[in-house]
């Protein structure tokens, strides 16, 4: 288990934040995005006020990227590394009800993904002839407007 907190087993490097990027991958005002998130804390400045970061720091940016690579908000994120802070092993039973969480908001995205490309086709068939619109007028786009729609009560608002 990675912990992060500080300190540790691992080696106190004390790297730039462009060796930092470099080592990961991840763009500087990424970087500095993470701190503000509080995903992040550079271990101290150097007497010039460069930030400095320790090989820690470096495997916290490797384990974000990991856990974005999943489908995970930086809100999840900061939750497991919560969780890891305190000692609690995030990879059990919190992780995977997030993963079984992330998998049904995902099936719900494609079904409504892919009920958006069936409209889409379906208009392609149902597309309006050139000169079916001169007979009418519209009032931006004719693909859009002359699209049949279901019957749905709209909300009035007052």
């Amino acid at each position: 288990m990675l912990a992060f907190g500080g300190g540790g087993a691992m080696s106190k490097s004390r790297l730039l934040i462009g060796e930092v990027s470099k080592q990961t991958g991840v763009p500087i005002r990424t970087i500095r995005f993470y701190e503000e998130a509080g995903l992040l804390s550079p271990s101290g400045r150097r007497p010039s006020g460069y930030r400095v970061y320790t090989d820690q720091d470096v495997e916290r940016l490797r384990f974000i990227q990991q856990a974005k690579r999943f489908g995970l908000t930086l809100k999840e994120i900061r939750g497991i590394m919560r969780q890891s802070r305190r000692g609690l092993q995030p990879c059990c039973d919190h992780v995977r009800q997030l993963f079984r969480r992330k998998i049904g908001e995902f099936e719900e995205k494609i079904a409504e993904l892919t009920a958006t490309r069936n409209r889409l086709k379906e208009r392609l068939r149902q597309w309006v002839s050139p000169t079916a619109v001169k007979r009418r007028s519209y009032a931006v786009c004719p693909q859009i407007e002359s699209a049949k729609t279901p019957n749905t009560k709209r909300r009035v608002d007052r």
